[in-house]
């Protein structure tokens, strides 16, 4: 993202908030954290003569019968699941935080409390529970960092790592390296303006004028990103003629059925700016990947430049520990151009 006057840049913190909450009206696709019921939808279940009800609980939750979901604002991410046996409920919260992988990856232990809603009496236990196949994160930079993005392969290659490069412009050598190596590119406009300031002329010269020189030579743009996350909900409607999947930009957590990754997505920024150190990075890193471990899905992820300065950016060292953690929970690393269909 492109360094903003301070005044704008307050701007686009709130729009950039909105984008995310009000996804255009007819291309949006339902995050699977938005997707699920609420507590109060918990389907009843007959309550067992041999077991106390917090027994019976415990025993749906351990078997897998508790249908969980997550709770998400910004970071404040937790995995929650709600049991109704007749008139008793009870909250299941997930330790997502201690969750445990095994070597191969594919079998998860997930210390969990459940609490009585009327009692209040707390239990605690483990959820042995096989990993999602299609577990993945969906890793995308935007702008023109190229020289910074091309000494990152290096990176990408020790973990078997793919990545999603939104750039602007005209076609450079880049981007036939990235496709190269395994990489995806997308389109991120010409000039990177605020395409909701701009005339519908403008707007189309925009994001559209240069596609046939791309595709001429061999890069597809397949995916298109609006730029600070800024749009008008009738610019997706006009681009998806052009473009398969159309990319916002926000500070939410969102996760997505695999088979829902189309038309228009949000995608959570991990730049450098937004964390108050790397600690707070990493832990934020951990929990978000070990949800998406448990929950299965695809959780799209957005930075910028890789360096250690940048406020609109990626350290190389918390790119490592976002690789590294990914490859250690088996995830894959999905582009953009994975989902066309």
């Amino acid at each position: 993202m492109k360094r903003l006057p301070f005044r704008f840049a307050c701007i686009c913190a709130i729009c950039i908030l909105a984008a995310c909450a009000h996804p255009p009206r007819t291309t949006a696709n339902k995050p699977m954290n938005e997707s699920l019921p609420p507590s109060a939808a918990a389907p009843s279940v007959p309550a067992s003569p041999e077991k106390t009800r917090m027994e019976q609980a415990l025993e749906m939750v351990r078997q897998g019968e508790a249908e969980p979901y997550v709770s998400a604002r910004k970071d404040d991410i937790v995995v929650r699941a709600d049991i109704a046996i007749e008139d008793s409920r009870f909250m299941v919260v997930y330790d997502i935080a201690s969750l445990d992988v095994d070597p191969r990856g594919s079998v998860l232990r997930i210390p969990f409390s459940i609490e009585g809603r009327e009692t209040h009496e707390i239990r605690t236990g483990v959820f042995e529970h096989e990993s999602a196949s299609d577990a993945g994160i969906l890793l995308a930079f935007d702008d023109d960092y190229h020289e910074s993005w091309e000494r990152s392969f290096g990176l990408f290659d020790k973990f078997g790592a793919r990545a999603t490069f939104f750039v602007q412009g005209r076609p450079l050598a880049f981007c036939k390296a990235a496709l190269e190596r395994g990489h995806d590119v997308g389109y991120h406009t010409i000039n990177h303006l605020n395409l909701s300031n701009v005339s519908r002329a403008r707007f189309l010269e925009e994001c559209t004028a240069q596609i046939g020189i791309f595709r001429r030579v061999g890069i597809p743009l397949n995916s298109f990103a609006y730029p600070f996350g800024l749009y008008e909900p009738w610019m997706s409607d006009v681009l998806l003629d052009y473009f398969k999947i159309l990319r916002g930009y926000g500070v939410t957590f969102h996760i997505y059925d695999a088979s829902a990754v189309r038309g228009f997505i949000a995608s959570k920024a991990v730049d450098n700016t937004l964390y108050r150190n790397d600690g707070e990075f990493k832990a934020l890193v951990l929990l978000m990947l070990r949800t998406v471990k448990f929950m299965g899905g695809v959780l799209p992820l957005t930075t910028h430049d890789v360096s250690a300065h940048a406020d609109w950016g990626i350290k190389p060292e918390r790119l490592e520990f976002l690789l590294k953690t990914a490859a250690d929970l088996k995830l894959k690393f999905y582009v953009y151009s994975d989902f066309l269909e």
